[in-house]
């Protein structure tokens, strides 16, 4: 051994090296597996693309191979760009995977799709490895909108060591009407400045960005007039939501919606109205400033995060009203004055754990130094139903030092009948008034067209008890929420079987 020249030495040494470093990716004709086979990208708005989605693809074969080609199937021409592995390209050739392992494709659109005459854009991934072709469908619904980019950030100080809340907005011009014609996406939130109207006609579609809402600011109005008569009430409702249009994202709860809820509305001289509207997927749907008043009809809440409805020592008057799931209340009042009639409160929260119930009310909060504050309340909720898959759906929390005045009367309840404390009894003729009332049956219900696709169901089913329970006030509504007649005995809640 020491007579073999060092340099023999060093290049046995490097060719041995050499050899233990070489790779066969010999292996062809091999069946490629796909993490997904459609990718649904963000529906594509004037000026900006979609967000990176990822393909993962899988040699699950004991060879090492190479992929011969992969390519977007419209070529140069195509409105996707992919990345495979780190090179970019509508083509890209050679893709080396080890046995058993996996590479990465990184896909988006651009913005010009815009240009295309096509209201859902598609093209595929094709994979060519010798003989075998396999495809992967990319789908991106194109449309052209109206935009409201925040242009401006209201920062709300916070003590050490908490960072200071940054809201960023925009002000809508003053006396705005939004029409069908186009739907409306908000980044941020847009702003109904004060001694303003907002005016959202039948049809339309409003988008709103995560973290992102509509605010009426204060002394502003905002009027959500959604298409329909009597008897059609929801035949084009507003309809707000968030901007993930893909299928997968149609009932995800908390999409949109920042530090002050979806819609915010703060008090005005005049009546906030909303009626025959859907608001869907928020964080809270509608937050009710102290002092604000609201007057609604023929309108659903539903798939919120947090609270459906939150009235802050609000006013809000509601007919025709259905709250649905909500992860944690469906209608929350602290202080104020709420008028529920024909009104469905039905949460059957399925995500996750839920903490609230179908509606709360509350006459008293305290902060996070335990000092308790008073806010008078007052409620009726008048022919309705509030149910939900928790065995207590109502929540009352009661300061005997403050106005508590809530009344039940003709309506069904899911609600507990030896409250802890005792601070309320069944027996309590000022609070559940008449013989009229139902607590904690079984009550059926079916799926309803307002929330297709939901997993929520709404409308009680043919052997249901809620159906022709309470003879009609007739100063009530005549029609339900889907325009049906309502007879001299009627339904509880929002709607008659259909």
């Amino acid at each position: 051994m020491k007579n073999i020249p060092f340099f023999l030495l060093l290049i046995a040494l490097v060719a041995l090296s050499s050899c233990r470093n070489t790779i066969d990716f010999q292996g062809s004709n091999i069946e490629l597996s796909f993490s997904k086979d459609t990718i649904y990208l963000d529906t594509v708005f004037t000026g900006l693309g979609s967000s990176t989605r990822i393909l993962k693809v899988y040699n699950t074969s004991s060879e090492n191979m190479t992929v011969d080609k992969i390519r977007l199937a419209r070529g140069a021409g195509s409105y996707y760009r992919m990345n495979v592995d780190g090179i970019s390209g509508t083509s890209v050739e050679n893709l080396e995977i080890l046995a058993e392992d996996s590479a990465y494709v990184f896909i988006e659109i651009s913005p010009d799709a815009q240009g295309t005459t096509e209201m859902v854009y598609t093209d595929s991934i094709w994979f060519e490895n010798g003989s075998v072709k396999q495809h992967v469908d990319l789908i991106t619904a194109v449309w052209d909108a109206y935009y409201h980019f925040p242009d401006r950030v209201l920062t709300i100080a916070q003590p050490q060591p908490y960072p200071d809340i940054k809201i960023p907005y925009s002000i809508l011009p003053c006396n705005d009407v939004w029409n069908d014609d186009k739907p409306h996406v908000i980044y941020g939130y847009a702003v109904v400045d004060s001694a303003c109207l907002l005016t959202i006609n039948k049809g339309t579609q409003v988008h709103i960005h995560k973290g992102g809402g509509l605010w009426a600011y204060r002394d502003s109005r905002l009027i959500v007039n959604g298409g329909g008569t009597d008897a059609d009430h929801m035949n084009e409702p507003v309809v707000f939501q968030g901007d993930r249009l893909e299928p997968g994202y149609e009932w995800v709860p908390g999409q949109w919606g920042g530090v002050l809820g979806g819609l915010f509305l703060m008090r005005s001289n005049q009546n906030h109205e909303i009626k025959n509207t859907i608001i869907k997927n928020a964080t809270t749907g509608i937050r009710l400033d102290s002092a604000a008043t609201l007057t609604a009809a023929q309108l659903i809440i539903s798939h919120s995060s947090r609270v459906n409805f939150y009235g802050g020592f609000g006013n809000a008057t509601l007919t025709n009203f259905i709250s649905g799931p909500a992860g944690v209340y469906g209608f929350y009042g602290l202080g104020g004055n709420y008028d529920a009639r024909n009104s469905t409160f039905l949460n059957t929260w399925g995500f996750s754990s839920r903490g609230g119930t179908a509606v709360g009310l509350s006459n008293f909060f305290e902060d996070g130094n335990g000092t308790r504050y008073t806010r008078a309340i007052s409620a009726s909720f008048y022919e309705c139903m509030i149910d939900g898959s928790l065995d207590n759906e109502v929540s009352l929390a009661i300061d005997n030092g403050e106005d508590f005045d809530v009344v039940f009367e003709k309506s069904a309840l899911t609600i507990d009948p030896n409250p802890e404390g005792g601070h309320y009894a069944l027996t309590d003729t000022d609070m559940f008034v008449g013989s009229d009332l139902f607590f904690n049956e079984n009550w059926g219900y079916v799926p309803g067209p307002l929330l297709p696709n939901s997993g929520f169901s709404y409308l009680p089913d043919s052997a249901s008890s809620l159906i022709n329970a309470v003879q009609r006030d007739v100063s009530g509504p005549q029609y339900d929420i889907h325009g049906t007649f309502r007879n001299n005995y009627i339904t509880l809640g929002a709607s008659e079987p259909l």
